[in-house]
């Protein structure tokens, strides 16, 4: 089973996520603490982390940073509300796969994960 970390500050937009992903066949480990989330996703290598900007005391641009210097591989998959496309680009900067909107592509969310796992698994397999 392919593990999706999913780092959030706001519990409310965790439990929607984890309900749009009860159908899919991913283990699901949620993190509300960034600090905590780079320690995680360290230790237990999801195959793909899910990542909200804002957060207190570290934002998702600067855990993505962190988690491509220490090697981490898989996709980082900003999850958002912001429409800036300054963050878009930051994003990029950071290591980030893709930029989504919680807004707009919540529904599709299971599908955005499907396509990015996969493509990890076709990567990992050559």
């Amino acid at each position: 089973m392919k593990t999706v970390l999913y780092v959030d500050d706001n519990d409310e937009i965790i439990e929607i996520v984890n309900i749009a992903l009860v159908k899919s066949n991913y283990h699901l480990i949620t993190e509300n603490n960034p600090q905590h989330a780079l320690a995680v996703c360290i230790d237990k290598k999801p195959d793909l982390v899910l990542m909200d900007i804002n957060m207190p005391g570290m934002d998702g641009f600067e855990i993505s940073r962190q988690l491509r210097e220490k090697g981490f591989d898989n996709p980082i998959i900003i999850l958002t509300a912001s429409e800036i496309a300054a963050d878009k680009q930051k994003a990029k900067t950071a290591g980030c796969t893709d930029y989504i909107l919680k807004t707009v592509d919540m529904q599709n969310v299971g599908q955005i994960i499907d396509h990015y796992i996969g493509e990890a698994g076709e990567i990992g397999s050559n």
